[in-house]
């Protein structure tokens, strides 16, 4: 149904924040919601940000886990720094193939609040971030732009300001936005639609590819027996009422390239798209069609 991304600098009230949405939305009887962040993967913190490869682990952990839990029946929050803008985009890409709402909730708190409630949490026993790794993250950090399509619709909530709670400004448009049609105005204000590029390609299964397989070198054969018996520039009756013209002789490796190029394009389609040809003479056809547009563009 959704995906909300939880945005924001380290300790800046992210979980909190994520607490008090649960709640409203669990007021609001909304779908099922469901939490991803580091402790439900038994992830530590400082540990997954101590260097660049445990981060970019991190990461893919947590888009695998969104990637696994989105769907048109759950509410998914993502409870992280998400603070790269390209890793948030990476997040709206998997909300638009799952063909869900999208929106970021941004706790925009200041570098020394932070650092102080990042102090406190350290002195209390809480978990904390280290000195060094709080200092990297925060100088990384990449403020979320609502008129960026992955950062939009943008709902803003200052901890520093305003008690974080299921009544906060920030907290009760996320809630109606989720709940209802949408955020008029926004770029995002509907259910994002899939695209080719963001859905997964359909590859045709074993027995069509084999028949692909098995026609095409059928067509090929003819093709290479037609040249060494010396019949001409045209070869009549590969198929039924099929011709290809030959203006020049063509090798057995280059007949290959061209059979491994067709049957890619051919068991290859779109989710919406048509499945591929299991008809022997419809793959035949095809193929000497292709062959003929490609021979005599060469």
């Amino acid at each position: 149904m959704a995906l909300v991304v939880m945005c924001g600098q380290p300790c800046s009230g992210k979980s909190t924040t994520a607490a008090a949405l649960i709640s409203a939305l669990e007021k609001a009887n909304a779908k099922p919601v469901s939490l991803i962040d580091e402790p439900s993967l038994n992830l530590d913190r400082n540990e997954s940000f101590k260097d660049m490869p445990s981060e970019k682990n991190l990461r893919g952990v947590l888009r695998s886990a969104v990637d696994r839990t989105s769907s048109k029946d759950t509410i998914v929050i993502i409870d992280s720094l998400n603070h790269f803008k390209g890793y948030r985009y990476e997040l709206w890409c998997l909300a638009r193939a799952a063909g869900i709402h999208y929106c970021v909730l941004h706790c925009d708190a200041g570098e020394e609040e932070c650092r102080t409630w990042n102090q406190l949490r350290q002195k209390d026993g809480l978990p904390s971030y280290e000195d060094k790794i709080f200092d990297d993250l925060v100088r990384r950090f990449e403020r979320p732009d609502g008129r960026n399509r992955w950062d939009s619709p943008l709902f803003e909530l200052k901890p520093a300001l305003e008690k974080i709670e299921e009544t906060s400004e920030a907290i009760v448009k996320a809630t109606a936005f989720l709940t209802g049609s949408g955020v008029a105005g926004s770029r995002n204000s509907g259910v994002l639609q899939p695209t080719v590029a963001t859905q997964t390609t359909r590859h045709a299964d074993t027995n069509s590819l084999y028949e692909l397989d098995r026609a095409t070198q059928e067509v090929i054969k003819i093709l290479i027996e037609a040249q060494s018996q010396g019949s001409g520039a045209v070869v009549r009756k590969v198929t039924v009422d099929i011709y290809i013209s030959l203006q020049r002789s063509v090798g057995l490796p280059e007949l290959r390239r061209l059979k491994r190029t067709f049957v890619k394009l051919a068991s290859q389609t779109s989710l919406s798209g048509p499945p591929p040809p299991s008809d022997p003479q419809s793959v035949k056809r095809m193929f000497a069609n292709y062959l003929n547009q490609e021979l005599s563009s060469s």
